[in-house]
């Protein structure tokens, strides 16, 4: 019977921590040599993963462990980054692609089930498995696909884990950077409370663009967050996720509970705000100036004509 192959506790605990997998430097750095490694493959008790990259069991490789060969496979240096990044820092779904972020000196690195992006820009790693920041894991994604900003700087924001002011003081790295006032227009906007696209919408296209008063965002009441508060006039702004089935009637209860209060709710969703905004407008100013609130229109001249009539009637 062929003698067991003796493995290293450090190469053990290693392995554990990489999610099983390794590399042969590593492996010889703790002990065990090539031929070792190469008796290991050839009994299915290892797989070789790459050149020079191994995976110590016989399984299916799991999200981590590919994750930990992309690292490897990159060297020292490298970090995960865009939506791999974004899942791990717990502000974005998981998902099964590996980004992985190398400095550009290191831009070529072996093919394998993951994407490389090389950087001219130096970036920080943090946590384990090393990630670029969560500041420039959301800019890389805008700049990667920039009509996604705004979605993806308002989920970064509103998840806590930065500020529009770091996230600013990140974009000043880039010397170029697509649509860069676009994207700094929005971090303005979510820095004033609009913690999603819809509210962004609601905020230019409803609440500026027709003189509003400045609605105090995400207040906190006895029945919990309100979207935007005017005086005595609550909105809120109901996307699809979030307010169905039994979501709908915690809703409710708010409303309910802001009636209790003295406060009026309206209720406004993403079609109102995006193909009617003047109505939207028109509807806030009425039902302020019921509520004893002295509001002037301010037409933004895109289709205002039917709002001022509603105004006319009330």
């Amino acid at each position: 019977m062929p003698r067991r192959i003796p493995i290293p506790p450090p190469l053990l605990a290693l392995a554990k921590a990489q999610a099983g997998a390794v590399t042969m430097a590593q492996c010889r750095a703790a002990g065990l040599p090539r031929t070792g490694v190469a008796r290991l493959v050839a009994e299915g008790l290892w797989a070789k993963a790459g050149r020079g990259l191994y995976v110590t069991h016989c399984l299916a490789w799991g999200a981590a462990t590919r994750q930990w060969l992309a690292l490897l496979a990159a060297g020292d240096g490298a970090a995960l980054g865009f939506e791999t990044a974004a899942a791990l820092q717990g502000w974005q779904p998981s998902t099964d692609a590996v980004h992985v972020v190398v400095p550009h000196a290191r831009r070529v690195v072996q093919w394998g089930p993951w994407q490389v992006h090389s950087s001219r820009i130096a970036f920080a790693t943090r946590g384990d498995p090393p990630c670029t920041s969560v500041e420039r894991t959301a800019l890389d994604m805008v700049r990667a696909e920039p009509y996604r900003a705004a979605s993806v700087l308002a989920d970064v924001v509103n998840s806590r884990r930065t500020n529009p002011t770091r996230i600013l003081k990140e974009l000043e790295k880039f010397e170029q950077f697509p649509r860069r006032e676009v994207a700094r227009g929005i971090l303005g906007d979510v820095g004033e409370g609009a913690l999603s696209v819809l509210e962004m919408m609601w905020l230019r296209d409803v609440e500026r663009a027709h003189g509003l008063p400045r609605g105090e965002r995400q207040t906190r009441s006895r029945a919990g967050y309100r979207d935007i508060r005017y005086g005595r006039l609550v909105v809120e702004l109901d996307g699809r996720m979030g307010h169905t089935g039994s979501r709908g009637f915690r809703d409710m209860d708010r409303d309910n509970l802001h009636v209790l209060q003295g406060e009026t709710t309206m209720r406004f969703g993403f079609h109102d705000t995006d193909t009617r905004p003047c109505a939207c407008a028109a509807m806030v100013t009425a039902a302020l100036r019921m509520l004893g609130h002295p509001v002037d229109w301010r037409s933004c001249r895109r289709g205002c004509v039917e709002s001022e009539a509603l105004l006319d009637r009330t």
